[in-house]
């Protein structure tokens, strides 16, 4: 049976939590190497809170606890993404009915997408990809961690100082995005402005925006908890690349553990942070499924002479 999370749920998922485990993955919460630890109460809070924007079920076969995904939005109501997959990788059926029942919840509640990132060597892709899900781009985490008694030393910039983004960057941010990031992407994550603003990802705590002769040519986006920090970039070209991630670097200065998500097409990114000590930790496959039939269009038929 699949129902909605329970906070009497708990009890049983921390039972069984050496043979659970959560395989989804956010782009705002991974941490060293790739792991991530999800905690029960912070669960509870954020499926309980109505404010939350997130849904959550629960697979439960008799009185056993069988398994849990949860969605939250993303920039907008119409895009969720899958934030917890708590299942036995061995229990291939729960896991697909779960995708399943969201999948089902979502097009009653007008969602038109919705996205799943998993370990790129997880054998739960097998079941993502049945459920729905295709597979459209490759990333790579880079981690660095560095030692309080090491001083750090950034070049200085070509690039005009960096601003806080503002809501009237957005078509601008959008242009920069078109000419940075491939077709086939963008077809899956937005072809269009108003696409692309329905599936933003907004787990970045804070933005920053560089100029160059009234042009958008690189954007920053920074988060930072305690001592990790995470960074994510996109610029127009090498070099205006090289300064956006020395100014995050800069504002995450207080930070001894840092990671970067890496897209496969960003081909100078990986050899710049290794040149400032980061180290690839991981790979992972992100996933997408469209809940719109698009096979259910009006079919025009030529009208006869």
């Amino acid at each position: 049976m699949i129902r909605s999370f329970l906070p009497t749920d708990l009890l049983a998922i921390s039972l069984q939590r050496g043979s659970l485990s959560d395989v989804a993955r956010t782009k705002d919460n991974m941490g060293k190497g790739g792991t991530k630890s999800w905690g029960l109460a912070d669960l509870s809070i954020k499926s309980l809170n109505p404010r939350g924007k997130r849904h959550t079920w629960v697979r439960t076969e008799g009185l056993k606890f069988a398994g849990l995904v949860s969605v939250r939005n993303r920039s907008m109501p119409s895009t969720w993404e899958i934030e917890h997959l708590v299942v036995n990788q061995q229990d291939t059926s729960h896991c697909l009915s779960l995708l399943e029942k969201l999948s089902v919840a979502g097009i009653e509640l007008g969602v038109t997408k919705v996205f799943l990132r998993l370990p790129a060597d997880n054998p739960l892709l097998a079941v993502a990809n049945e459920a729905g899900f295709s597979a459209y781009l490759t990333e790579y985490v880079y981690f660095r961690e560095t030692k309080e008694s090491e001083v750090e030393s950034y070049k200085t910039s070509p690039l005009p100082f960096p601003r806080r983004k503002r809501a009237s960057d957005e078509y601008r941010l959008f242009e920069l995005y078109e000419k940075c990031v491939p077709a086939s992407i963008r077809r899956v994550e937005g072809i269009t402005f108003g696409e692309w603003q329905a599936t933003r990802d907004n787990g970045m705590g804070a933005e920053w925006v560089f100029e160059e002769g009234g042009l958008l040519v690189g954007w920053l986006g920074v988060k930072a908890k305690r001592n990790m920090g995470q960074l994510e970039v996109m610029a127009i070209s090498a070099k205006e690349l090289e300064s956006v991630v020395d100014y995050g670097l800069m504002f995450l200065s207080h930070c001894r553990q840092l990671f970067c998500l890496v897209p496969e097409f960003e081909w100078n990114l990986p050899r710049l942070l290794e040149k400032r000590g980061f180290c690839q930790v991981a790979k992972y496959c992100a996933m997408a499924k469209e809940t719109v039939d698009r096979a259910k269009r009006p079919c025009l038929i030529p009208a006869s002479a």
